[in-house]
């Protein structure tokens, strides 16, 4: 839980309203939120005002439930839908399902939170592909955190999240919390500018990200970071191979015949890494098996523990109690 003032309310709302701005937004569009509003969740608040400040259209439709989400496109026709990429994909399959010509919609934009779209190459990645092979519509990446308060979302050009410095001081520091330069992975590490009820002051946050400082082609001059490589405290080390949690989640959103995953590390007797992977596949036929471990075998040179799981078991591994969002990575190392 974070503490707000009536400053810090007004600073979250020109947050969003430049981060809109950036993502192409403007007054002619209708936006519709498929994303919580309450629990204490701040994202879908500022996401609310920053839009209103933009002037455009603002629709709450709240998380999940395909079928209401396609109801209020067809019928109130937004322009841009702010979304979990994953659930972009179980909106895909609910107009396939029914029939809804997805492309013939009012939709053209998606501002995608909460997942990596891209890789750090800004190319998209899997679950991108996945979106954008079925739906023409334009996807925007972000980036942000309740802590920084601030968002780095995309442009046009697709290349990165832009830095809005009167906002935030960001620095990426290497393990000896020293700068590291452009493309190389470093520790986002921030300074809140503006926030008066809980300022803060070199917070490392966690996400090792890289930055690129080449002005952008949109005309803007700020440095642009990369989609999350992964979190420092998430990173595994398996069989002398390093991993992070969001790569095994693109290998295993590309991999036919996988429907749902969730990936769990933890501690063996000796006090390393172990990965066990659940997965709820199409089949659990010998041939499945094989596929999978080439799979593996073939795009990360070692094979972790593989678990079958039915669609049940995974969603409530997925969804506990209290969760907004998928949980897709379980850390139970001692």
């Amino acid at each position: 839980m974070l503490p707000l003032t009536e400053k810090d309310l007004q600073r979250l709302s020109y947050n969003e309203y430049i981060s809109f701005s950036c993502a192409n937004g403007t007054d002619s569009d209708v936006f519709q939120l498929m994303l919580t509003l309450d629990r204490q969740f701040m994202a879908g608040m500022a996401y609310y005002q920053g839009i209103r400040r933009l002037g455009a259209g603002v629709l709450r439709v709240g998380p999940g439930v395909p079928s209401l989400q396609w109801e209020n496109i067809q019928r109130i026709q937004p322009t841009t839908i702010v979304a979990v990429p994953s659930f972009i994909l179980k909106l895909i399959a609910y107009a396939e399902e029914h029939n809804i010509d997805i492309n013939a919609s009012s939709v053209k934009k998606a501002v995608c939170i909460g997942e990596n779209i891209r890789n750090v190459d800004f190319s998209l990645n899997v679950l991108g592909r996945m979106i954008t092979d079925k739906w023409n519509i334009q996807l925007f990446s972000t980036y942000a955190s309740t802590e920084m308060q601030t968002a780095f979302t995309e442009c046009n050009a697709g290349r990165g999240g832009h830095h809005h410095p009167e906002l935030l001081i960001v620095e990426l520091l290497d393990e000896h919390d020293q700068p590291v330069g452009p493309g190389q992975p470093g520790e986002v590490t921030i300074t809140t500018l503006g926030v008066e009820a809980m300022p803060l002051l070199r917070y490392k946050t966690g996400d090792i990200c890289q930055y690129d400082e080449i002005p952008c082609s949109c005309g803007r001059q700020t440095v642009r970071l990369s989609p999350v490589i992964g979190r420092r405290k998430q990173m595994i080390k398996y069989k002398g191979t390093t991993l992070y949690p969001p790569a095994l989640f693109d290998l295993l959103s590309g991999m036919e015949g996988v429907k749902e995953f969730v990936v769990e590390v933890f501690s063996n007797e000796i006090g390393t890494d172990e990965i066990l992977l659940h997965l709820n596949a199409a089949d659990e036929s010998e041939d499945m098996e094989r596929k999978v471990r080439s799979y593996l075998q073939g795009k990360l040179r070692v094979i972790p523990q593989l678990r079958y799981c039915s669609m049940q078991e995974i969603l409530k591994m997925q969804f506990p109690e209290g969760s907004r969002k998928p949980v897709k990575f379980i850390d139970n190392r001692k």
